[in-house]
């Protein structure tokens, strides 16, 4: 999923700092960047508190930073399963006396995860059964995987997350323009 969010009146400000003997590049660099940092945080991360620790979302939502000639910022979200374990909200519901399905809190309701639990067991640890592995008897237990941290990024990402950035881009790059221009002005 690709979301393109765009800074308006670069033109205008290129210009301005012209005047000043100052460069465009830097500004708008700085801009997307803490732009993507500060909605990573917002909107993604402090959403999912309840969900998984902020640590754990933090690391599950890379930031790939504008530098050098490359103008655009990014937040790479993690596709890889999140063991149930590390939900901080997670139960079941039972369907046999041997068998359960698994269900993970997250930050729009519950999902559930791909596995089961045994609830007549002492632990009840949520597992999931994988078939074949090569070098491994057949049917081992493994521990259950619930959805990563893509599927609630595209679950958060919706229009109101966009106009958000977008708002929230434009008064960087403005805060920052003006910071500039009073630099080039000394």
């Amino acid at each position: 999923m690709q979301v393109s969010i765009k800074v308006s009146g670069l033109e205008l400000a290129q210009a301005r700092l012209a005047e000043v003997n100052r460069k465009i590049d830097p500004v708008l660099r700085g801009a997307l960047n803490t732009t993507a940092n500060k909605a990573r945080t917002v909107r993604y991360v402090n959403p999912l508190r309840g969900s998984l620790m902020p640590v754990f979302s933090r690391r599950a939502l890379r930031v790939k930073r504008a530098r050098g000639r490359l103008t655009n910022a990014r937040i790479i979200p993690s596709s890889s399963g999140v063991p149930v374990t590390r939900y901080l909200g997670w139960g079941y519901s039972k369907i046999s006396a041997t068998r359960a399905r698994i269900w993970v809190k997250g930050p729009k309701g519950h999902k559930v995860a791909a596995g089961f639990v045994n609830p007549s067991s002492f632990s009840r640890m949520p597992w999931s059964t994988r078939i074949k592995v090569r070098g491994a008897p057949k049917g081992f237990l493994s521990p259950a995987l619930g959805p990563s941290v893509a599927y609630w990024f595209k679950q958060l990402t919706d229009n109101q997350t966009i106009r958000w950035t977008n708002i929230f881009l434009q008064q960087e790059f403005e805060k920052r323009i003006r910071q500039e221009i009073a630099k080039g002005a000394r």
